[in-house]
């Protein structure tokens, strides 16, 4: 089934959650859980926020992992129908989902996006003036208004004009791309790119700095323009698939665990490397796995969009992964490594997984 990632659901015992994939089993939505009600479970670790007059804790991944490891073992015995057993994955792969008679509203960036351009500007908040007018900013790089979209706290009518950012949905691989380019050689007055201090903040927050250098870190964020600031406000660009174009179908795969390594290679396709979960097609990789075999690596997957835009063509990356055994339906199998399923984030796999260009 498919499904817009980066939609907002509400379930009815009132959690918020972001859809996290563009394919999805027939009968629930794959989903990160983002502001979770505090009646049934709760954290000190996570922020605390007032919505829809309800406390709520949100979900940090980057949390201390004692504490995230102790709350996501809360949330199976307080929400089990919200732990997917995924019949195509290996037993130990945390995903969540919601059930499709659980949910209660499905908020939609492109709609969003659509209705807040309507409004004129001298109606709208600070925030929401804000997005109205990078919105046309964007829309001079010859997309359409259907192509675009808004999410999270802005999409939600939850917003706080001091905290919130600024978060845009592009919807096709094309105009991502498209836009990409058209923000590369443009200027606006309310325009910045990160800094140098901005970008290390972010790697200080991902937990990064054992993973590369500041200099090789910087060479790679400092070329993605779908990060920066608009109006002193942090803006974040994401890519959607169309329903056309995603890269994998759910249930035409299986996935087997062969356990944590490390491959190096010579990237061969980044085109979906702007969605996530995105890919890199690669080639001249090798590995020895555990059992002491070679194997050829075709792809690196990947789950953050720490990851986004991370190398182009004919570049070398290196990643630490989840090694996985692909078994397409009616095809030969062939070899990938995984970076970012959610329970890498309460392993010590936090700590090893990685994508970088050498």
């Amino acid at each position: 089934m498919h499904f817009y990632e980066a939609s907002i659901i509400t379930t009815k015992d009132g959690m918020h959650c972001q859809v996290y994939s563009n394919e999805h089993t027939l009968n629930a939505i794959l989903v990160k859980p983002k502001y979770i009600p505090t009646d049934k479970i709760e954290s000190g670790a996570f922020q605390y926020r007032f919505i829809s007059g309800r406390r709520m804790n949100r979900l940090n991944l980057w949390a201390d992992k004692e504490k995230l490891k102790a709350y996501i073992g809360s949330f199976k015995k307080a929400y089990p129908e919200y732990i997917f057993k995924s019949s195509i994955h290996s037993e130990d792969r945390l995903i969540f989902s919601i059930p499709i008679d659980k949910i209660e509203r499905i908020y939609f960036p492109k709609k969003g996006f659509s209705e807040l351009m309507k409004i004129p500007k001298s109606h709208l908040d600070n925030h929401l003036k804000l997005i109205s007018e990078f919105g046309d900013f964007i829309l001079k790089s010859g997309l359409s208004i259907k192509d675009i979209g808004i999410t999270y706290s802005a999409l939600m009518g939850h917003h706080l004009s001091d905290l919130s950012d600024i978060n845009i949905v592009i919807y096709g691989k094309e105009n991502f791309w498209k836009l990409m380019e058209y923000l590369k050689n443009s200027h606006h007055p309310l325009l910045r790119w990160k800094t140098k201090e901005d970008w290390l903040e972010f790697r200080k927050k991902r937990n990064r700095s054992n993973i590369s250098d500041e200099g090789d870190f910087l060479k790679a964020m400092s070329r993605r323009n779908s990060e920066g600031f608009f109006g002193n406000t942090l803006f974040v660009i994401f890519g959607v698939e169309n329903e056309n174009e995603t890269w994998f179908k759910w249930g035409k795969e299986k996935y087997v665990s062969k356990g944590l390594v490390k491959v190096k290679g010579i990237v061969t396709d980044n085109f979906s490397s702007i969605v996530r979960p995105g890919f890199y097609g690669i080639k001249d990789s090798e590995i020895i796995d555990a059992s002491g075999e070679k194997k050829e690596i075709e792809k690196i997957v990947f789950y953050s969009r720490d990851y986004c835009m991370l190398a182009k063509q004919g570049e070398r990356i290196e990643a630490c992964g989840v090694l996985e055994e692909v078994f397409p339906d009616n095809e030969k199998s062939y070899y990938r490594v995984v970076v970012g399923y959610f329970d890498a984030y309460i392993s010590d796999r936090r700590e090893k997984e990685y994508i970088k260009l050498i």
